[in-house]
């Protein structure tokens, strides 16, 4: 009788604990069902949310005090596509096919003849002096407001030729999620492109919710003066600072005055990794996340040719999240890829 008793006593706990483990299970991922839901669950959500909860909680290990819950993307190939062409060189184009026409001489300059011909690489072979030509072309002489004007014009919408749809729509969707989901969590969001600012800033609100004073960029210079007997800053069509590659951390430094503690980057240019690793060497809690372009159905397929990004990931601890196994969806339910997409 006494051995029973046993027995059942300690069937009982046993049942017990294994209902406590359970519901402790069941609360946990109720918890989570609302966070980031175009995310797939897996290991890159997981540690995503691990991070987030770590740093808002007073105590632990991972804590991260308000003040420094910094949170620093890429936009092109990390927020929206960079395929066929950045979103915030569209603008741009624009301009120069403006000032083309009304100055033809212009297409002898080679960096304007790669941009109207699409030739993203050979345009990123001229590096800054390609840049600085299609620059000067564009907004050489026109002021500040100007430019900004021009950006809300109906027309800077074109539609991106593979998916038929303004990139002002092509924001991605499991992004713009992490983005809320840092903010309701007491992080400060930024943007940190390679794009000229005068253009990025003119698509940050509208499209990531991010206001323009927290957009960094390739800087253009100005110069002050007057005009109709007003005040007006006018661009030079000279470029000050091209923020790309290792070129991103000094801006990082400048415009917030300290290391971010999530940042956003992808595959294809290697041009996120300085700024990863910028984060990753703060000495505390930080977060690198890794846009892996492996969805050809749905994206697309690209990376640098000896994989370097991916090979930095491995070697630095940055997290990748895979397109193609990671996201539920990529933008809204609305866009879907043209067959005859590049």
């Amino acid at each position: 009788m006494l051995c029973y008793r046993w027995e059942m006593r300690h069937t009982v706990a046993t049942f017990a604990m294994l209902l406590i483990l359970a519901t402790t299970g069941r609360a946990h991922s109720d918890g989570d069902s609302g966070v980031l839901p175009s995310w797939n669950d897996g290991p890159t959500r997981t540690a995503v949310i691990d991070f987030v909860t770590a740093a808002t909680k007073d105590g632990d290990p991972g804590y991260i005090a308000p003040e420094a819950r910094v949170a620093v993307f890429d936009m092109d190939g990390t927020l929206m596509p960079e395929k066929p062409l950045p979103g915030a060189l569209l603008p741009l184009v624009a301009d120069v096919k403006t000032a083309v026409a009304k100055h033809p001489e212009l297409k002898q300059q080679p960096g304007v003849a790669a941009l109207l011909a699409g030739d993203l690489k050979g345009l990123q072979a001229l590096g800054e002096t390609g840049l600085a030509q299609i620059v000067a072309a564009a907004i050489d002489g026109r002021t500040v407001d100007e430019v900004s004007a021009d950006m809300a014009r109906e027309e800077r919408a074109a539609p991106n030729p593979h998916f038929g749809q303004p990139y002002t729509k092509l924001a991605y969707r499991p992004m713009v999620e992490l983005l809320r989901y840092l903010e309701a969590n007491g992080f400060q969001t930024w943007i940190c492109s390679g794009s000229p600012v005068a253009y990025t800033r003119g698509m940050s609100q509208e499209v990531f919710g991010i206001p323009p004073e927290r957009v960094i960029g390739s800087s253009l210079q100005t110069r002050f003066g007057e005009r109709d007997g007003k005040t007006v800053l006018t661009y030079t069509g000279k470029v000050e600072h091209v923020t790309d590659r290792e070129g991103k951390p000094p801006v990082i430094h400048l415009a917030i005055g300290r290391r971010p503690v999530f940042v956003g980057g992808n595959v294809g240019g290697v041009g996120d990794v300085a700024m990863m690793r910028y984060a990753m060497d703060r000495g505390g809690p930080s977060f690198a996340l890794l846009v892996n372009h492996d969805d050809a159905k749905r994206e697309f397929v690209y990376a640098e040719k000896n994989g370097d990004s991916l090979a930095a990931a491995t070697r630095y601890h940055f997290r990748v999240v895979s397109i193609r196994n990671d996201w539920k969806t990529v933008f809204d339910p609305s866009v879907t890829p043209r067959p005859s997409a590049p």
